[in-house]
């Protein structure tokens, strides 16, 4: 009797453990579940491409029946029997199978979609990302309408976590028919939905130059390309999208980097308050601050506040990336140690766009780091926008190029006579705004006439045209347009 008493025990605390496993996968049941997804960081951004295209293969009907279209036993698209041996999932009930799908090394993989197969730069995994589908099997030989019962999405561990080819159970997710049918309302071709449509059917913030450059990047690919926009970038973009003006194009490629943490924290309160980077989490119920703002020689500095002590002892980092939509951390790194405040200076010329996120330290081996996953983000380093010319359909902005002061001049369109009129007209930059008119930077000024069309910003209503000065920028510097003489029409704020 205690024998059998033992073995009833064991058998139990398997099922136990085994219940307690597939208890733990997580159910998506809409996009605004899919953005509580770490896209980018723990989970691969290509695994939504792999969604989407899964979601639009199968067949849906009105009874919420999942169907195949496709023929998983003869591999169609890479697709292949999962025996499910290290029990990821629920164990299998007679008369089903679990399949996966998405491995592009596969030669019937090809007949995956380009978008999947060859995707935009930004969204290229490493082959990790997977979808699985549990069918009832058939004997009718009809295995293309095989019934679909069960749908996850799953990735492969990465290669230094030595797991082989067994798939991460903290990152698998079970995704259900209504999520598939909502990302099949961003389906392709010819019945593909207005993107205004699709903004307002998800209460998506995005503006309209935000679609029309969506349509304009992603081309035939617009409603994929919203629904990226949607779940990846908008969830971190709330407070940014609000009266946004139009962003410039950018160009510069300089790498990523992370920075050192010094023990001074500077003037850090006065700048974190006025750059307005105020990040709530819900989930933690944290306030966490931080901002990029202008360092030492044109250079980036990097300001933070308020890192709960829990997150300290965890081992956090602070990393600085071109914009909100990079997602390629540096490979190096300096971690925060248990400093809940301060700032340090990088060596990164100051940009528009660029950003301060906090992430966990990735313990590697011995006593080697690396960029773990991110906790929270600041909003993008923005020029201050442009200020009127009084008089005159102009504007005048300045802003910052590589670390460098520099001045743009809006124009109306409609204003043609602008050269006639700003003939003796220059543009000059001070170091301050208690500076008299005449008392400007030495060799720092130009004529408003020979300002160059800029290569960076298009406006539909104003022609634009700009002026480097290749004097680093600097808190107090202010640029001023004087009409003739010492007569100032406009003048910037003092550069912060």
């Amino acid at each position: 009797m205690m024998r059998m008493s033992g073995r009833v025990t064991s058998c139990c605390v398997a099922l136990f453990l085994a219940l307690a496993s597939v208890s733990a996968v997580q159910r998506l049941n809409s996009i605004n579940d899919l953005k509580k997804i770490n896209f980018g960081q723990s989970v691969p951004r290509h695994s939504l491409l792999l969604l989407h295209w899964f979601a639009n293969v199968v067949n849906i009907d009105n009874n919420n029946v999942i169907r195949l279209t496709f023929y998983p036993n003869n591999e169609d698209y890479g697709s292949h029997h999962y025996g499910n041996y290290e029990r990821l999932l629920d164990p299998l009930p007679h008369g089903q199978r679990y399949y996966t799908v998405g491995n592009l090394n596969q030669e019937t993989s090809v007949q995956l979609p380009s978008y999947v197969v060859h995707p935009r730069t930004e969204y290229v995994g490493t082959n990790r990302d997977r979808i699985i589908f549990r069918v009832r099997e058939q004997n009718t030989g009809q295995q293309a309408l095989q019934r679909i019962d069960r749908v996850y999405i799953t990735q492969h561990y990465e290669a230094y976590e030595h797991q082989g080819t067994r798939y991460d159970p903290q990152h698998t997710y079970q995704v259900t028919t209504n999520l598939l049918r909502e990302i099949r309302l961003f389906s392709l071709g010819e019945n593909q939905q207005s993107l205004s449509n699709l903004r307002d059917h998800f209460g998506s913030n995005a503006d309209d130059s935000q679609l029309r450059h969506i349509r304009n990047t992603w081309g035939k690919l617009a409603c994929l390309g919203l629904l990226v926009f949607i779940v990846i970038q908008e969830k971190y973009s709330i407070h940014q999208h609000n009266n946004r003006p139009q962003r410039a194009v950018r160009r510069n490629k300089q790498p990523d980097f992370v920075v050192n943490i010094p023990d001074n924290t500077g003037n850090y309160m006065d700048a974190v308050a006025s750059a307005n980077l105020l990040l709530f989490q819900e989930n933690q119920r944290e306030w966490i601050k931080l901002a990029v703002t202008t360092g030492r020689n044109g250079n980036a500095r990097i300001l933070w506040n308020n890192i709960p002590e829990h997150r300290l002892k965890e081992g956090v980092m602070v990393v600085l990336f071109k914009n909100n939509d990079d997602q390629e951390a540096s490979r190096t790194y300096e971690s925060v140690g248990n400093r809940e405040s301060g700032s340090c200076d990088t060596s990164v010329p100051l940009n528009d766009g660029l950003q301060a996120r906090l992430h966990k330290v990735r313990r590697k081996f011995c006593l080697w780091k690396g960029v773990g996953e991110e906790i929270c983000r600041g909003t993008e380093f923005k020029n201050p926008t442009a200020v009127n010319i009084v008089g005159y359909n102009a504007r005048l902005q300045l802003f910052v190029k590589d670390g460098t002061a520099c001045v743009r001049l809006f124009v109306k369109k409609t204003f043609s006579e602008w050269r006639s009129e700003f003939e003796q007209s220059w543009v000059g930059f001070y170091t301050s705004a208690d500076k008299a008119t005449n008392d400007y930077k030495w060799w720092q000024w130009q004529w408003a006439t020979k300002f160059r069309p800029s290569t960076d910003v298009e406006d539909s209503s104003f022609d634009v045209y700009e002026y480097h000065s290749g004097m680093a920028i600097a808190p107090g510097i202010q640029a001023r347009f004087i009409l003739r003489g010492e007569e100032v029409i406009a003048c910037t704020p003092s550069w912060r």
